[in-house]
């Protein structure tokens, strides 16, 4: 496969927001990596259209909770979030839980998530409905 081949799917592999590629043709081919795919830190969130909606996505890995151990759920579908409030908390393997913070103030216009739900890095758990 010629050179220039190669890097016509590497630009569109750009374009089509892939981490990997591979091609395999009579023993011949290729496989390409986006810098960055196997580190969770570079995942960024789904594609959504710009709006007046955002997505609030899952920053790690683990258990999804609504609310600390003992503690009232103050996140509902219709409920007013202000900005870096607490709107979940993502419990991991060690125990140790992280809150979920809102990005923005506005509305919780839809809830994706259930608490006790495994959740992985970019999985969307809300909504956010800008006011």
């Amino acid at each position: 496969m010629h050179s220039s081949a190669v890097k016509a799917v590497a630009d569109w592999m750009k374009t089509a927001d892939l981490a990997e590629v591979v091609y395999r043709k009579d023993g011949k081919g290729f496989s390409l990596t986006a810098l960055g795919a196997n580190d969770p830190a570079t995942l960024s969130a789904p594609a959504m259209p710009s709006g007046r909606f955002t997505p609030v996505v899952s920053d790690g890995v683990g258990i999804f909770q609504w609310s600390e151990p003992g503690k009232a759920r103050k996140t509902e579908e219709g409920v007013e979030i202000a900005a870096g409030q607490p709107i979940g908390y993502i419990v991991g393997g060690s125990g140790v839980s992280k809150p979920v913070l809102a990005p923005q103030g506005g509305r919780v216009a839809k809830l994706f998530i259930d608490a006790g739900q495994a959740v992985e890095y970019g999985q969307p758990l809300l909504l956010l409905e800008s006011r």
